[in-house]
């Protein structure tokens, strides 16, 4: 059998700073049956001299006379491509080794599958350190689609044959072209799967702002009314319609707030509130959420002073999210804090979590949930051991915040979704161990019915369904 040809596109115009470890990333790959095709769009930088720069012939360069926009220089590409598979990358990004023979591999497997997409680590900006990882759903639809943006093109692995069943990008869209062509091809019958694997590198850069905001929602919108409009969208994304600008309007939301646009970004405020009110419940509020994750996002801005200016420019609807600007510094510099603990930035780390203690910062049952979720993505890319080092390194620090006992909370709650994941997937002889470990560190977990449950069943299934013995477990089940 002819091994897979993947052909790898990437679009670049100015990116003679990046392109050099773009193209590296993908000779440096495991799978080495691929090609490399370099779209210049009309580049004034050295764009054209890094692509050269390399002599592989399985590296091909084409230069636009004009530049003609990412839609187009992406197209480009896909015309030129010789591969059954197209691999997107961009310029600024790049893959992990093991990319191309993952989705390879996951494709040979999965013949219904169109579009393979992965996991990615984000980049701390101007940087090459990790500031998070982002894990999509392992089946995206239609209605993850037009929602947001499960995965980025150089998560994107696609069949060939699927640009010639729904079209290439559409320059005609704009800025949109990320959301039109995913949702295009799933109304033409794609189906969308996660390797569930952290597979790219995505780089984030300090102080490069967005132009032309409101022409961006402007464009997204047009995209989503066009899905809603064809006949061939289902049912269940149609209920949607009202409010799946939702989270693209969020996005465009906050850069016009730290941008300082301040009439679009008091405008886009009353749009998300009219759209869905449900953004002003509760503490900490989705809305303070959001602003406060944006302000902590690079590490290179005092979030604190950015949190104050994002709160002056708030239209009276939201104005009284200001009263908990204490609460929010506070809680920004301790998830700062963790962020560089569980990526080993051990002295930022130190300097942020030294600041939350002063000011007070409390950890709570959301954010012990929030960072077990990533400790528990995480494990898939590095496993148990390596994992386990992380919570206890973070329990040291956490247990130095007010109550002493944050530390604790994290690793009983570690525990108990380990041993939650390890009974779904018929794992029985780890979900004790789990389950003491998680007693251990947080004795409350004895009166939770769910996983006394768990335990039970797993004990039984280990010792075969010895009815006295399940009988025992029962009595102490029911008894507390």
């Amino acid at each position: 059998m002819e091994p897979v040809l993947v052909s790898v596109i990437i679009p670049a115009f100015n990116q003679a700073q990046y392109l050099g470890d773009a193209i590296r990333s993908v000779f440096g790959q495991t799978y080495p049956h691929f090609e490399i095709i370099v779209i210049d769009d009309a580049s004034p930088d050295n764009t054209s001299g890094i692509a050269r720069s390399f002599s592989d012939p399985r590296i091909k360069l084409i230069s636009h006379g004009d530049n003609l926009g990412l839609a187009a220089a992406r197209n480009t590409g896909i015309r030129a491509a010789n591969g059954n598979i197209l691999a997107l990358l961009d310029a600024d990004d790049m893959f992990h080794p093991e990319k191309l023979r993952m989705h390879v591999e996951f494709l040979d497997g999965r013949p219904d599958i169109g579009v393979s997409y992965n996991a990615r680590f984000e980049l701390n900006h101007s940087d090459t350190t990790i500031r998070w990882l982002f894990r999509p759903p392992l089946a995206a639809t239609l209605r993850d689609l037009v929602t947001g943006f499960p995965f980025s093109p150089s998560d994107m692995v696609v069949r060939h044959e699927w640009f010639t069943k729904a079209g290439l990008f559409d320059p005609g869209v704009r800025s949109a072209e990320d959301t039109d062509l995913p949702c295009r091809f799933a109304l033409a019958g794609c189906k969308f799967a996660s390797v569930d694997r952290a597979l790219n590198y995505r780089r984030y850069h300090s102080g490069r702002g967005r132009k032309n905001l409101r022409g961006r929602l402007d464009d997204v919108s047009r995209v989503l009314e066009k899905i809603f409009d064809d006949p061939r969208c289902p049912r269940d994304v149609l209920a949607i319609r009202g409010i799946a600008i939702k989270y693209h309007l969020i996005a465009v939301m906050s850069l016009a707030l730290i941008q300082e646009e301040t009439e679009l970004g008091r405008e886009l405020v009353c749009e998300l509130i009219r759209i869905d009110p449900s953004v002003l419940e509760g503490h900490p509020c989705e809305l303070l959420h959001w602003l406060l994750s944006e302000a902590i996002a690079d590490e290179n801005q005092d979030h604190a002073a950015l949190l104050q200016k994002i709160f002056a420019q708030l239209p009276k609807e939201a104005a009284w999210l200001s009263e908990h600007f204490g609460w929010a510094v506070a809680r920004g510099f301790l998830a700062k804090g963790i962020r560089a603990v569980m990526w080993g930035r051990l002295e930022a780390g130190r300097t942020h979590f030294a600041r939350a203690s002063e000011l007070k910062a409390e950890a709570g049952d959301t954010l012990i949930q929030s960072v077990t979720s990533d400790l528990l993505s995480y494990e898939i890319e590095f496993g148990a051991a390596e994992t386990w080092r992380v919570v206890k390194r973070l329990s040291h620090y956490l247990n130095s915040l007010g109550d002493g006992n944050s530390g604790r909370k994290l690793q009983g709650s570690y525990r108990v979704n380990c041993a939650f994941r390890d009974y779904g997937l018929g794992r029985y002889s780890r979900v004790p161990g789990h389950v003491l470990r998680a007693l251990a560190g947080d004795p409350s977990y004895f009166a939770n019915r769910g996983v006394a449950a768990i335990l039970i069943r797993s004990l039984g299934r280990m010792i075969g369904g010895n009815f006295s013995v399940l009988n025992l477990c029962n009595l102490w089940f029911f008894s507390t």
